[in-house]
């Protein structure tokens, strides 16, 4: 396993690179991963998350908070897990959820279900009911639930042995997503690599550009 940090301006996405050649008939394997989120220096927040995978399955779960002077001003909290099969070196969910709670609003959730590679269910509880119709925007058509990935699962990148030691057959990549509201890509790119060295891992990662393009259910305001 590798990683890769994606960068757009001041956010940054950490990724995991799987190398699936030698996990034919692996038994179960984990790597749990925490960072620290800044804006300007500061630290605003925290996460973590977990992934455990075998030779045809993955899952990953995750949980975070608000820190500093943010935590004072607007508290949060929120936790994902998503889970599915990886086949060919590639993703095919079967469960996602994600909630988020704040101050004291109740929580508001997204539980998304995937079957012969498109999504089956959608539940959707938020505090806000959200109006996302034409002619504001994009209509959300039954097409645009196939053949995607939830968001959580774009953390991971599963590669062969050979691929995950090139820098640009990790970064390039086109990951088409469903968060449950809108459609959208992100499209990778290699920038560069870097060495790095924290707690149980030293090697390198790969820096990659990141670029979101919405398909579906945004704004007809929202720039491509």
């Amino acid at each position: 396993m590798v990683f890769s940090k994606a960068i757009t301006g001041s956010a940054v996405a950490f990724l995991a690179v799987i190398s699936t050649t030698s996990m034919v008939n692996a038994e179960l394997k984990n790597h749990e991963t925490r960072f620290s989120v800044k804006f300007g220096g500061i630290e605003v927040g925290i996460a973590k998350f977990k992934i455990q995978f075998d030779d045809n399955s993955y899952s990953l779960t995750g949980s975070g908070k608000t820190t500093g002077l943010v935590e004072w001003l607007a508290p949060s909290t929120g936790k994902f897990i998503s889970a599915g099969a990886m086949i060919d070196d590639q993703l095919q969910p079967k469960t996602h959820q994600v909630s988020v709670k704040e101050r004291k609003k109740k929580e508001e959730s997204v539980k998304l279900s995937f079957a012969n590679d498109r999504v089956t269910n959608v539940k959707i509880k938020a505090n806000k009911k959200r109006n996302r119709i034409a002619p504001r925007y994009v209509p959300l058509e039954a097409k645009h639930m196939a053949a995607v990935i939830d968001p959580v699962s774009t953390l991971i990148v599963p590669m062969s042995g050979q691929a995950a030691k090139d820098g640009k057959q990790v970064c390039n990549q086109h990951l088409p997503v469903f968060d449950g509201e809108t459609r959208y890509d992100i499209k990778l790119s290699y920038k560069s690599t870097k060495k790095i060295n924290t707690q149980g891992y030293n090697g390198h990662a790969y820096v990659c550009r990141m670029r979101y393009v919405p398909v579906a259910g945004h704004k007809k305001t929202i720039a491509t």
